[in-house]
């Protein structure tokens, strides 16, 4: 089998269409279909279930797909050692993060990085916890940055940096001069918080199970910056970690208050990669700097 059938392959699997694999590939569907079917034949049995709402992978599907994404990462590792043997001039960084760090910590350290190294380029996605950890488990990412994520036997965690959750409202609101707040407090002010499959989101209704109370939120959404505009505008009370929220406590329009609960205090912002992997060169280096950030943005420039 070829590196180019390994590829589409992939991609198959990852959109779960041959249609729509085909237009990301820019190529046939119909061509992409044989290549499949070229590679069954090859394995004598199927890969993929064709279904009518798409492809999924057979149990034989999914142990060639482990090969496949070794495969692929291996490649874009050997890419990137011959690259080496002219220094880190070419590469490309693959991150997924939570969108409360790429306002300022992600670029920072983006553009820290492209100052020293500027022919290496970056993929950055911006997604919730469970969606990042996914894509570093895929090898869809090389770098995942979530917020307080669960254990992954396939995810190793290169540092957990501590990122307590915080109440953040208007400098005018009755809450702006409490110094600590206590979870339940707040649930009498309008509350903003993620939707499902945010760190964030799971650590609220971890609160509210163990506390015994119905959290009937004012606003739920996937975007970070809708709740921090909930704070600023004084509508009530946005619940993030008290990193996506520097921005806003520099530029003064809004007030940080730490909350009294453990668990509420002890989250962290995570740094990810796939676990047993060799990283490409410009990827460690990358990580380097990104770990600096994480862990004091406000003095993250290398010496």
């Amino acid at each position: 089998m070829s590196l180019v059938q390994i590829r589409y392959f992939l991609e198959v699997a990852r959109s779960g269409s041959i249609r729509e694999a085909g237009e990301r590939l820019n190529i046939a569907a119909s061509a992409l279909s044989r290549q499949i079917q070229n590679l069954e034949q090859e394995f004598g049995m199927p890969l993929f279930e064709r279904k009518a709402r798409g492809m999924e992978l057979t149990p034989a599907g999914e142990i060639f797909a482990r090969y496949a994404r070794t495969m692929s990462l291996e490649t874009d590792r050997v890419r990137s050692e011959i690259e080496e043997l002219r220094g880190i001039k070419r590469g490309i960084v693959k991150v997924h993060s939570v969108e409360g760090v790429i306002a300022d910590v992600m670029t920072n350290a983006i553009a820290q990085f492209r100052a020293m190294h500027p022919g290496v380029r970056f993929r950055l996605t911006a997604c919730g916890t469970d969606d990042v950890i996914t894509a570093v488990r895929e090898g869809l990412a090389d770098i995942g940055v979530s917020f307080n994520a669960q254990p992954d036997a396939n995810v190793h965690f290169v540092r957990r940096v501590p990122d307590p959750l915080v109440a953040i409202v208007h400098r005018s609101h009755v809450l702006a001069s409490r110094h600590e707040i206590s979870f339940p407090s707040i649930l009498a002010h309008a509350v903003a918080i993620p939707e499902n499959g945010f760190g964030i989101r799971r650590l609220i209704d971890d609160a509210c199970r163990v506390k015994g109370i119905s959290l009937s939120p004012a606003l739920e959404t996937n975007s970070i910056e809708a709740l921090r505009g909930f704070a600023r505008s004084g509508a009530g009370v946005a619940i993030l970690p008290s990193t996506s929220s520097r921005n806003e406590l520099k530029q003064g329009g809004v007030v940080l208050i730490p909350f009294a609960d453990a668990p509420l205090r002890s989250a962290t912002m995570d740094l990810s990669i796939l676990a047993g992997r060799k990283l490409p060169m410009a990827v460690n280096a990358f990580m380097s700097v990104l770990e600096r950030c994480l862990i004091s943005p406000e003095n993250s420039v290398p010496p």
